[in-house]
């Protein structure tokens, strides 16, 4: 790790533990879901870039009124979380000359249940000494639990899959064990096991909690490979779920509201024009895509051949 990026990990922490300060004062508990407390799990130099705060789901309106009172802002409209009920973090600009990030979690990508998942991440979390201060992050079955759905929804593959190598190296048997009750717990075995077949290590951890027969759906398993969001998007369309979040899925893929789509497309956060550029743009990467997309969900099915 260079010099900058370890001071850059420093005011990471510094902002964890002031983050977590502030919230305790106004009687909302938080844990330290990664950064520092992942790295000394695994006990390694692990370069961060944002502190993942994971809360009470119930407590998440408070949460965002007290960050806002501190003078962190959000990075995204506030409109994009009232219509994707599906989202699981929001990204908090803080307060001070350095562009440093919350991402505050009521849930995790791949978990059904997100109150059950706090509930149990927090019934076994541990206080962590950091930077002058104490954090509460999740013990070792619930940081092998987060690694492993980290990296079955990553944006790249390269940091949370060397977490995860890392996790299955330095992490016991039993945290996996452990882990794979939380995974049953909160409504994620599909994606954590997703995540664990990504690595050799990992389908024999698999294998042994008696995990290794559980079926992922083509969108998890798709997703945990990097593959386009079209084909995971139709993928999902496939998939067993109430009609009204198939539609809310088909016009996320085919129509998304401009709050959304501001959220994935930065040049459509100008005026009118640029935000109907935008849509067709989106239409015409579909539309390119569409071969590709295909192909990746043969894939998918052929895997179960």
């Amino acid at each position: 790790m260079t010099a900058g990026l370890a001071v850059r990990c420093l005011a990471l922490d510094a902002l964890a533990v002031s983050t977590s300060d502030l919230l305790r004062r106004h009687g909302i508990d938080c844990l330290l879901l990664k950064g520092a407390g992942l790295a000394r799990r695994l006990g390694v130099d692990r370069v961060y870039g944002d502190v993942d705060l994971l809360v009470a789901p119930a407590t998440i309106t408070a949460t965002g009124d007290t960050l806002y009172g501190a003078g962190y802002r959000l990075r995204l409209p506030p409109d994009l979380f009232d219509v994707t009920g599906d989202w699981h973090e929001q990204s908090w600009a803080a307060p001070g000359p350095l562009p440093l990030t919350i991402d505050l979690h009521r849930g995790f990508a791949g978990v059904g249940d997100f109150d059950a998942l706090w509930h149990w991440l927090r019934a076994g979390a541990e206080h962590l000494d950091l930077a002058g201060g104490r954090v509460l992050v999740p013990d070792e079955a619930g940081a092998a639990l987060v690694a492993a759905l980290h990296a079955a929804s990553p944006a790249s593959f390269s940091k949370p899959g060397r977490d995860l190598a890392g996790a299955l190296a330095a992490m016991s048997p039993h945290a996996w064990e452990g882990a794979g009750r939380l995974a049953a717990r909160c409504d994620a075995v599909p994606a954590f096991v997703a995540g664990l077949r990504l690595l050799p290590a990992g389908v024999a951890v698999a294998d042994r909690i008696g995990l290794s027969d559980t079926p992922d759906p083509s969108s998890v398993w798709l997703a945990a490979r990097l593959a386009s969001s079209t084909a995971v998007g139709l993928a999902r369309l496939a998939e067993p779920s109430r009609p009204q979040h198939r539609l809310r899925l088909l016009a996320r893929l085919v129509m998304p509201s401009p709050a959304y789509l501001r959220k994935l497309d930065p040049a459509a956060r100008g005026g009118r024009w640029r935000l109907l550029w935008a849509y067709l743009r989106r239409a015409g990467r579909h539309v390119r895509g569409t071969p590709r997309a295909l192909r990746e969900l043969r894939t998918a099915r052929r895997r179960r051949d």
